[in-house]
């Protein structure tokens, strides 16, 4: 299961009335503007708590807009978009891209079109998809609504972790070829400027050898579009952190070793404090303070850079809670892998659920490259 893209919560839920206590500003953050944003470091804006109202949501903006980082991530689910053919929910990303538009946050969109080992997710009008001509014309019809609406975004990414999708159905990749290039296509001739690409899960790759030479070589057959998205977090196969800082250092830079030809971009990187999982602050800092100068060394090859997240959420929030338990002894079971999930990327903020900043954050707005 993705443990990226299952913990970001869906906005139209956060914004829809929630009586959920957000925060009030604290003292233990400096809201003084930054005099420079790096368009090229992203970071994903998210609330600690579901916002009452929108001027709660501007409020983690207001926060963000002093790291230094000039880009997020939106984040834009088929199902609520779309409720019914040819009619539109537009509420929720108008203010997502009007927030990003006032604090001067370029966007990658990414559109859920494969999450991870899954197809969608997609509105109930659809019925059942599989990759061909149908869900191709589909999918370029609201991209191309989306992308006429919003000028801001430059980057798309309408399939997340892929290698997650394709480990199991190699078979199916050049399927999945021909629809990529038949949407990148019709894309590219109506909106020229942006960028379009797919998203690979760097440890996934690397734990199950997966990258070219390994047990089980894979990458060098997605390899498609104007960039590779990489997500990453320093995690074995159950999801407990088992790299050092410069371990995972490491890994980014056999990602530039594993795609010579392409441009990367890093769509999703974090590293959690949770010592469930074995985190801390000390190495969260470090590895944002060394990603950062990996970055800087190596701007050339690099779309962007994104760090995920700026707040810590409540531990039980960041799992989709229509993932359905599977019973059973030890590692048979879902919910060992679960629960690491859950504690990963509640605790993989750079301020924590009391508003306390980590010493990561001090990092990120010290080191992003002027």
């Amino acid at each position: 299961m993705n443990s990226k893209i299952i913990g970001i919560v869906i906005l139209v839920v956060a914004i829809g009335g929630s009586s959920a206590y957000f925060f009030t500003k604290s003292d233990s953050i400096d809201l003084t503007p930054s005099l420079y944003q790096n368009e090229k470091i992203s970071l994903v804006i998210n609330t600690i708590n579901p916002p009452k109202s929108i001027d709660d949501l501007e409020e983690a903006y207001k926060v963000a807009s002093t790291s230094g980082a000039g880009r997020t991530n939106l984040y834009v689910y088929w199902t609520q978009l779309e409720p019914e053919k040819g009619n539109f929910d537009w509420r929720v990303t108008d203010i997502m891209m009007k927030l990003n538009e006032k604090y001067n946050f370029k966007t990658t969109l990414y559109f859920s079109v494969i999450n991870a080992d899954r197809l969608g997710p997609f509105p109930s009008w659809m019925g059942n998809q599989a990759l061909g001509q149908t869900l191709e014309n589909e999918t370029i019809r609201v991209l191309d609504s989306i992308l006429s609406r919003y000028e801001n975004i430059d980057y798309v990414i309408f399939a997340g972790d892929i290698d997650y999708h394709f480990q199991r159905a190699s078979g199916s990749i050049p399927t999945y070829v021909e629809f990529f290039d038949g949407v990148y296509s019709e894309i590219k001739s109506n909106h020229p400027d942006v960028k379009i690409g797919n998203s690979i899960s760097l440890e996934n790759v690397l734990n199950k050898g997966m990258e070219p030479g390994g047990t089980f070589e894979l990458t060098p057959k997605l390899e498609m579009g104007d960039f590779i998205a990489l997500s990453y977090k320093p995690t074995d196969v159950v999801g407990d952190i088992n790299r050092t800082p410069q371990e995972a250092i490491n890994d980014l830079k056999q990602s530039i070793e594993m795609f010579p030809s392409h441009q990367l971009a890093f769509f999703e990187i974090s590293w959690s404090t949770s010592g469930f999982v074995n985190g801390n602050d000390n190495d969260q800092a470090e590895f944002i303070k060394s990603s950062l100068n990996f970055f800087e060394e190596n701007e050339s090859k690099i779309e962007f850079f994104t760090l995920s997240r700026l707040f810590d959420k409540p531990k039980g929030s960041c799992v989709s809670q229509d993932i359905q338990s599977v019973e059973g002894s030890g590692f048979s079971a879902n919910t060992y892998r679960l629960e690491r999930v859950d504690e990963y990327v509640c605790n993989s903020g750079l301020i924590d659920i009391n508003q306390n900043v980590k010493p990561s954050w001090s990092q990120l707005k010290t080191n992003i490259p002027k």
